[in-house]
């Protein structure tokens, strides 16, 4: 008999022995691997440092251009997914902790920010744009252009020309890139800048208003309506106003202020509606009168010393309480009173900005902000600021950018529910240079702010998160360059010497987004 042989007995309970082992291996595995991946599943991690199961958070992005490669931490993320409904890339599963997130694209500059992940919650970037490193320039055939103002349906621009004479106003349509007439007035300069007025296009590109002014001899000269004012020394010398009124279509221009017979016209405003129809005061009385048709004048208001108008209303603030009151646009319905009284120490010779009944800004001649608003949890007047030079409501009403020749805020009139939330009533201090900024107005998106400082244009977002961002969109040859944004074109437009003469030049940003797998052409 082999003394080495194991007894069948004895095989039998090692076999059971191992069998058993294997069993409660595998329900042991099974008992830590399960919960582990409905955990998982639920969206927890396991935190090695603190040695438990969290929560994890989401980084969502929605960025332009659409394909961008993202980094945390220096290492490019492999489990972002792209949400096809609001093309936004979800980056999940990130154990909460504070990252260094970037966003970048081949030719693009680099979009960063510390981001602070939270347990079961979404940190959204909804709102990044990347500017390219250099941007493809189209030039159009402006020689010595001053100023350019877009039409309406964003098909042409009205520019001026100084020269020796006076003022020349061409008409240059963007999209033949041509030009389609031009207008002399000989002896006349543009407006200056300190009267806030700039050329105006009517609705449907009928009209176009151009301010302009000169200096005269009292009583020597000329004894027209446009150049003589009452009360004056002989051979004394004053600036005279007038507004031209071109008719592009014809070809054709007349001097307002001659056919109405009246030195004392300010700030002609077309009627939004009725393209015939034009607003302006005139010794503090708001009048709306047929360009066409002059005993067609009616008076909207007396003792008016400020106006502004949307598509449905005329809005203006009467002396010498300055209450702020609305009427329809042809002055037929009963004055509406809207404000009961006036932020305290404001003084007059102020200027009107009004977003509809509830929102409505001051802009005082000595560059003092007031706002009133009547929002969503109360009603007050107030001072934003001081050395103000200018003011935009966004499109949707809800945030009011301004600005000193330094600086630039943003006042919110209504709350900010999407991320990073803001309330009403509250001010953002959103940069600061040493140099003057210029060219200060809203991207499309109304959550960056396109401006220029010297020969740089460049953009600034709102998002205050860790820090905010600034891109350079192009550097020009001017050192302070005219800036305009059209943002139906999606088009940057400026000014830029060329060959010793100044030039309009223009880029197309943002980049053309897809829509349905579809990219939109730049419009060339």
């Amino acid at each position: 008999m082999d003394k080495t042989a194991v007894p069948s007995y004895y095989r039998d309970i090692m076999e059971k022995i191992h069998r058993a082992i294997f069993f409660w291996t595998l329900t042991l595995i099974f008992v830590i691997i399960t919960p582990a991946i409905v955990l998982y599943a639920r969206g927890f991690r396991f935190d090695f440092n603190r040695g438990v199961f969290v929560h994890s958070g989401t980084i969502s992005i929605q960025s332009n251009p659409q394909e961008v490669e993202i980094t945390i931490n220096g290492k490019e993320s492999d489990s972002k997914t792209l949400n096809q409904i609001n093309k936004s890339y979800n980056i999940s599963g990130l154990i909460p902790d504070t990252y260094d997130l970037s966003v970048s694209a081949d030719g693009y500059q680099t979009w960063s920010k510390k981001v602070e992940v939270h347990s079961g919650q979404a940190s959204e970037f909804w709102n990044i744009v990347l500017a390219k490193n250099d941007y493809a320039k189209t030039a159009y055939d402006t020689p010595g252009i001053g100023k350019f103002f877009i039409s309406p349906k964003n098909k042409n621009i009205i520019y001026t020309r100084e020269n020796e004479g006076g003022l020349d106003a061409d008409i240059f349509n963007t999209q033949t890139k041509q030009s389609t007439g031009t207008f002399n007035f000989p002896g006349w300069r543009f407006i200056a800048e300190s009267r806030r007025e700039n050329i105006e296009w009517s609705p449907d590109e009928d009209y176009i208003a151009v301010p302009v002014e000169k200096t005269v001899l009292e009583n020597v000269g000329s004894e027209t309506a446009s150049e003589t004012a009452s009360g004056s020394e002989p051979g004394e010398e004053t600036i005279r106003y007038a507004y031209f009124i071109l008719d592009p279509n014809k070809k054709t221009s007349f001097n307002l202020n001659d056919l109405l017979g009246n030195a004392d016209i300010n700030y002609a405003r077309w009627d939004p509606k009725d393209k015939n129809y034009l607003f302006y005061l005139s010794n503090n009385a708001l009048y709306r009168t047929n360009i066409n048709n002059i005993p067609d004048t009616v008076t909207i208001a007396q003792d008016v010393s400020s106006f502004d108008l949307s598509r449905t209303n005329v809005y203006y603030a009467r002396m010498p309480h300055e209450l702020v009151y609305k009427t329809n646009l042809d002055g037929s319905g009963e004055p509406i009173q809207l404000t009961s009284d006036f932020p305290e120490g404001i003084t007059r010779n102020f200027r009107l900005v009004a977003y509809d009944d509830t929102r409505i800004a001051f802009l005082t001649r000595n560059k003092d902000l007031y706002i009133f608003n009547n929002g969503e949890f109360d009603l007050y007047s107030k001072k934003l600021g001081a050395d103000i030079e200018g003011l935009q409501f966004s499109d949707d009403g809800k945030k009011l950018l301004y600005w000193t020749k330094n600086a630039m805020s943003v006042y919110y009139l209504r709350n900010w529910n999407v991320a990073p939330l803001r309330s009403e009533n509250s001010i953002e201090d959103i940069t600061r240079y040493s140099d003057e900024i210029k060219n200060i107005q809203w991207s499309k998106d109304y959550e960056h702010i396109i401006f220029s400082s010297g020969a740089q244009v460049k953009i600034i977002e709102l998002d205050p998160t860790d820090h905010r961002n600034s891109m350079e969109l192009l550097k020009t040859d001017s050192a302070s360059p005219l800036v305009g944004y059209d943002h139906a074109q999606e088009r940057l437009y400026f000014v830029d010497t060329q060959d010793s003469s100044t030039n309009l030049f223009s880029i197309v940003f943002p980049e053309p987004t897809p829509i349905l797998g579809l990219y939109t052409p730049a419009n060339e």
